[in-house]
C-alpha cells in the first residue's frame, strides 16, 4: 500500500514537470525574435528572479498540498485558459470574455489525477478589497459555468490541515 502512494506522488511530480516544461516551450521566443531581443546593448538592464508567491500564500499552499495531495494533483499559478475552454457562437462576445480573463492566473488548481480535469480552484484573498472586483466576478462565473468549485482562503486567517480538508470537500465521513 505505501508503494501505491509513492507511485502516485511520482506521477503527480512528473505531470507537474511536464506542465511547466510545456509552458516553457510555448513561451520561448521564435529564433528570429530571439535574435532581435538579444541585440539590446543596454548595460543598465538587470534581470533577477522573483518569488513565485508571498510567504503567506506559500503557507496556505503547503496546507492545501498536505490536505489534497493524496486525492488530487495540486498545481499553482496556472493561467485560467489552461483550465477552461470558451466556445461561443458570437465571436465578438467570446473575444471580449477572453480579453477579460486572459491575464488571470489562478492561485491553486486541484485536478483529478485520472482525468486531469480541474475540480477545484482555490483563490487567496487579502483583507482589503482588490481593484479588479468585476474581473473576479467574471472569473468566478466562468469557473462555475465550467463546473469547477471555487474556494476562497483569506491570507490573514489561520487554518489547520483538517479545516482546509473540510473546506475543499475532501473530509472523509466517519
Amino acid at each position: 500500500m505505501p508503494n501505491n502512494g509513492l507511485s502516485l506522488l511520482l506521477l503527480a511530480a512528473l505531470l507537474l514537470g511536464v506542465v511547466f516544461l510545456l509552458q516553457w516551450v510555448w513561451r520561448r521566443p521564435l529564433p528570429k525574435e530571439a535574435g532581435l531581443d538579444a541585440t539590446s546593448e543596454s548595460s543598465e538592464c538587470e534581470v533577477t528572479p522573483r518569488p513565485l508567491m508571498t510567504s503567506e500564500e506559500a503557507t496556505l499552499f503547503n496546507l492545501i498540498r498536505l490536505a489534497a495531495h493524496d486525492y488530487l494533483l495540486v498545481l499553482v499559478k496556472l493561467p485560467i485558459l489552461q483550465v477552461v475552454s470558451v466556445v461561443d457562437k458570437d465571436e465578438e462576445a467570446r473575444k471580449g470574455l477572453m480579453r477579460t480573463i486572459q491575464p488571470v492566473r489562478l492561485d491553486v488548481v486541484l485536478a483529478h489525477p485520472g482525468t486531469l480535469q480541474t475540480t477545484t480552484v482555490v483563490k487567496f484573498k487579502k483583507n482589503e478589497q482588490e481593484q479588479s472586483e468585476k474581473r473576479d466576478h467574471v472569473v468566478d462565473t466562468v469557473l462555475k459555468a465550467a463546473g469547477i468549485n471555487v474556494v476562497v482562503l483569506h491570507l490573514n486567517q489561520t487554518y489547520s490541515v483538517e479545516h482546509v480538508t473540510t473546506l475543499l470537500g475532501l473530509a472523509e465521513d466517519e
